[in-house]
């Protein structure tokens, strides 16, 4: 069993939107660019001269036939060239015409050229009265194929260009899904690794220290003002190494890196060791642990990894001892019943309380910074989380604060 992702947070979704707004506009960018192509191509086929301009500068004189001079000036600067067939295919009249073109073609070759081409040159004709005006334009210049396309495929494009749109913008959206999630799994793992690494270094540098200051207290050359300067350094490292702890938890907890090791137990004997633990370490007279466990939760079986209970148990009591004391004595109750299918724990004291700030955040479902403040009780949300439970913190009205917490019940 392992812990179950949680849902992506707001920088998540922030990346997905903007590795989709980047696909999106890199495809328009992409089209435009296309369409700029195609529209500066037209141009370029929209510079040479049409027949029809032409013909509109050609007229019959007593002499034969006469091309402006505008026009003939505007033919030889595009290096085109003309010729007027008559009925018989006889060439009457040419400007520029090349030495390769013939002065006389059948009608099987007029039908070729005005399909194709005329010795390489892309030709275009048009009638005249009983005469053909061909208007060439330089070789390897213009593309010329006929194109046809059946009616039904045009209606079938018509009914179906809506769903090719569609299936273009998913497509663009599973890309941009990955390459988030990618981006997301990599930082992650370098987050992971790194909180690792510096865990690792640290811990080796806190035991020598620990040791030390262990053998040092013992030691029976110190004052008693040093022997109580070495525990407090003891004491400070042992804050320092749960500091540490709680940063490597916390980090495979909220990336499902922790896997649980699942056993059925007791949670009424867990929570006895657990308050019984904390009892015999507190300062006599400074804690009071009240413990009711009703007569179905003692029966009760649940599926949990015991060490990871224990410890949402102990910050409990940490944050109960360190930060909600009202008077001399803390006084902490524990209650345990059954509810349907749940097995429910409550944890609550006679502190000060939660401020509305920790509520918040501990409340919140936003992946938010981990503060000192709620370090400790973030763990403990994350735990429950992590077996599937439930978890509410509050505060109560005559004062203090109380954590419920639910875990499944096993069935046998």
């Amino acid at each position: 069993m392992k812990i179950k992702r949680n849902l992506p947070g707001m920088r998540k979704i922030f990346y997905f939107a903007m590795a989709l707004a980047l696909m999106i506009g890199l495809m328009l960018v992409v089209n435009f660019a296309f369409f700029l192509l195609i529209a500066f191509k037209c141009y370029e086929m929209s510079r040479f001269t049409k027949v029809g301009e032409v013909l509109e500068k050609l007229s019959v004189t007593d002499t034969g036939y006469e091309l402006e001079e505008s026009m003939q000036a505007e033919l030889a600067g595009k290096n085109q060239w003309a010729m007027l067939l008559d009925e018989n295919g006889n060439a009457v009249w040419s400007y520029r015409k090349p030495e390769e073109i013939k002065e006389s073609y059948s009608r099987s070759e007029i039908a070729r050229m005005s399909k194709w081409y005329l010795e390489d040159y892309p030709v275009y004709l048009r009638v005249w009265d009983e005469r053909i005006l061909v208007l060439g334009i330089p070789k390897h210049s213009m593309w010329k194929y006929n194109m046809e396309f059946p009616l039904a495929w045009i209606d079938f494009m018509s009914s179906v260009w809506f769903w090719i749109v569609l299936s273009d913008f998913l497509l663009v959206l599973t890309l941009a899904f990955f390459f988030v999630k990618r981006q997301m799994k990599n930082r992650e793992q370098a987050r992971i690794e790194w909180i690792a690494g510096i865990s690792h270094d640290i811990r080796t540098p806190l035991s020598m220290v620990i040791g030390y200051s262990d053998a040092l207290c013992g030691s029976g050359n110190l004052t008693e003002e040093e022997r109580r300067q070495m525990a407090l350094i003891r004491h400070q490292s042992m804050v320092m190494k749960e500091l540490v702890e709680d940063l490597n938890l916390t980090s495979r907890l909220e990336y499902s890196m922790q896997a649980l090791r699942v056993e059925k137990m007791r949670p009424a004997a867990v929570l006895r060791e657990a308050a019984a633990a904390f009892l015999s370490d507190a300062a006599e007279g400074k804690l009071e642990i009240e413990a009711e466990i009703s007569e179905q939760a003692e029966e009760l079986w649940i599926e949990a990894d015991r060490k990871l209970l224990v410890r949402a148990l102990r910050n409990l009591f940490n944050n109960s001892i360190q930060h909600g004391e009202q008077g001399e004595v803390t006084v902490i109750s524990l209650h345990m019943w059954k509810e349907k299918r749940w097995c429910c724990i409550s944890f609550s004291d006679n502190g000060v309380g939660y401020s509305q700030e920790v509520l918040n955040q501990l409340q919140s479902r936003k992946k938010e910074k981990a503060e000192p403040k709620i370090r400790g009780l973030g763990i403990v949300r994350k735990i429950v989380l992590a077996h599937d439970g439930k978890i509410r913190f509050e505060n109560n009205r005559e004062g203090g604060c109380f954590c419920t917490m639910k875990f499944h019940i096993s069935s046998f």
